[in-house]
């Protein structure tokens, strides 16, 4: 199998980079990939240590990594100017490590990749991770019908016919893709957001707080996710079972949540155990095994179905059950068809409570926990992903020898 050059537009010392992008590469490369990754890190991730504990992690597992800095600024130029350097960049790496496959992390990535194949006979794997124009449309971030949508769009079409393979995070995304896709087309792989089951791990042993139940929510905040659902339905839970506690651990600022519950009318025992904590990625998996559920809720869209948030795998690796919205991606089905969680129709009162009841019935089943961690081990474990992986480098690989 020729070594596979890995392009991400996300940067490794992102939080992302820790949680979806270096675990994945580590088990690749462990699995027998020669990799080489070229990513975009923003100037202020640079300074520290970080970078080299970083650098010194993927060498030990044999990947190499060319990083470029990522530049915000001025809106459209700054990202045409990251996407010059990043196929000078890829050029080069590919050139003088004999590349064969371009693995191309979402659209940025992708139109470095298809940059280079019009100059260069490579294997090309789209990895979409989303809708990711339609996302930016949905999201306000662009206007729909405008430039930059339609100049996408046709990018679009153009990643997708040129790919050998193609990966969603969702069997819905999957659906929606193989109908983008003119005959004959790639294949289309689903794999979904994987999490990390030696760092992501069930405590020993989990104390419950009598009837007071532990709410917790990982992330950032922003366009999509709903903070003020996500404190209105633990106002509905505190009622039912007073002293429950509500962490939301995230690097966006606290005062976005401060905004949010002052604009609600919950009382003030509610508001007070509402905490937020800013935690390493490390002590993610802590906080998160000693919760009772983890909650998200995310404005449903058609983009949305598409997505697989990371911390769904996470939560249940932990055997934490999740309280979520539908409409987003295959996390439903995956909750309903293994009952490791409650899935809100509706974003009101009565929902709430009908969904805090089920909850707690829920809770009261001492195998929960167990059947969370088995489907996580199922269906979203890494090895489980490296796996996908490999078989689509290979694939793409033999296909090229084969024709020879």
């Amino acid at each position: 199998m020729k070594p596979v050059l890995y392009i991400s537009y996300d940067g490794l010392l992102d939080p992302l980079g820790y949680s979806q992008i270096q675990p994945y590469l580590r088990k690749l490369a462990r699995a027998g990939a020669a990799l080489f990754v070229l990513s975009f890190e923003k100037p202020e991730k640079l300074e520290g240590e970080e970078l080299k504990k970083v650098r010194e992690s993927l060498a030990v597992c044999g990947i190499g990594w060319k990083y470029l800095r990522y530049h915000k600024r001025p809106a459209v130029v700054s990202t045409v100017w990251d996407i010059a350097a990043g196929l000078l960049a890829a050029a080069w790496i590919v050139l003088r490590r004999r590349v064969g496959v371009l693995h191309a992390r979402s659209y940025i990535a992708a139109t470095i990749a298809l940059g280079l194949c019009a100059l260069v006979p490579l294997k090309f794997l789209f990895d979409m991770r989303g809708l990711w124009v339609d996302e930016r449309v949905e999201g306000g971030l662009w206007p729909a019908g405008g430039v930059l949508y339609r100049f996408f769009k046709r990018l679009e079409r153009s990643f997708l016919s040129r790919a050998d393979a193609v990966v969603s995070l969702t069997e819905r995304g999957a659906g929606i893709v193989r109908g983008m896709i003119a005959q004959p087309a790639p294949p289309v792989a689903v794999i979904p957001t994987c999490a990390d089951l030696e760092l992501f791990r069930p405590p020993p042993e989990k104390e419950r707080q009598g009837n007071q139940l532990r709410l917790v929510y990982l992330g950032s905040f922003g366009t999509w996710y709903l903070v003020g659902e996500m404190l209105d339905f633990f106002g509905v839970l505190y009622a039912q079972r007073p002293g429950s506690s509500f962490k939301l651990v995230t690097p966006s600022d606290p005062a976005l949540v401060d905004r949010a519950t002052e604009k609600l009318d919950l009382p003030e025992a509610v508001k007070s155990k509402v905490t937020v904590a800013r935690l390493s990625y490390r002590q993610v998996p802590e906080a998160l095994a000693e919760a009772d559920c983890s909650i998200f809720f995310i404005r449903p869209s058609f983009s949305k179905q598409a997505s697989c948030a990371t911390k769904f795998a996470e939560s249940l690796a932990c055997g934490v059950p999740v309280v979520l919205n539908s409409g987003i991606g295959d996390h439903d089905l995956y909750v309903e068809k293994n009952r490791v969680g409650v899935v809100l129709e509706e974003f009101n009162q009565e929902s709430y409570s009908r969904a805090v009841d089920r909850l707690i019935a829920l809770l009261a089943d001492s195998s929960l926990n167990r059947r969370c961690r088995r489907v996580a081990e199922e269906y979203f474990s890494l090895e489980r992903a490296a796996d996908k992986y490999l078989e689509l480098y290979r694939r793409m690989t033999e296909k090229e020898e084969t024709a020879r």
